[in-house]
């Protein structure tokens, strides 16, 4: 084997070694990456789940302001029954 051979082989051997390295390098950035990317995911699922309850909340609320209202309406239709009431007695008596 002569010396330019030799050379030829520990220069190939050298770029192997640094493609090798490199491409743990790019690995592990990947999985620094995903990391990242898999707690902001997280994030995202926990702050869908909190807005989820917070509606399902306002929900029950609504129905039961539905509710008030239409009672509250039903007692000024009553209350209107009795004012209409009153004046047909008060011109009545007059």
């Amino acid at each position: 084997m002569t010396t330019g051979e030799i050379i030829s082989m520990l220069a190939l051997g050298v770029a192997a070694l640094g493609f090798w390295l490199n491409a743990r390098k790019g690995t592990r950035e990947d999985a620094g990456t995903m990391g990242e990317i898999r707690a902001k995911l997280n994030s995202i699922s926990t702050g869908i789940d909190d807005i989820r309850v917070e509606v399902r909340s306002m929900r029950e609320k609504q129905q039961d302001m539905a509710v008030r209202i239409a009672e509250c309406e039903a007692s000024c239709k009553s209350m209107h029954k009795r004012l209409d009431d009153h004046v047909q007695q008060y011109h009545d008596v007059r």
